[in-house]
């Protein structure tokens, strides 16, 4: 995800009041994140959304594909992370 795209994400969930953001005091160029109240009550919702949507795009796999799968991406944003690539 770009910067941007993380940004407008971080202002999304500021307007639903569901996360606190401040500037890391040991790093300006950082934001500290946490949850509010509305926050910690509504993430067994999106759990439930987030399960319902693994279901519905994952169940057509079996268990030995999605591990396959799970590798093969933990693999790709490994070698993302370790050559700094951003994503576009």
């Amino acid at each position: 995800m770009t910067r941007g795209a993380i940004s407008k994400i971080i202002d999304k969930l500021e307007t639903k009041g569901w996360i606190r953001s401040k500037v890391n005091p040991e790093d300006n160029r950082g934001q500290l994140l946490s949850l509010t109240t509305a926050g910690r009550r509504i993430v067994p919702e999106l759990a439930r959304i987030a399960d319902l949507n693994d279901l519905r795009f994952f169940s057509c796999l079996d268990s030995g594909e999605k591990a396959a799968l799970r590798h093969l991406l933990g693999k790709l944003a490994a070698h993302h992370q370790m050559h700094d690539m951003p994503l576009v």
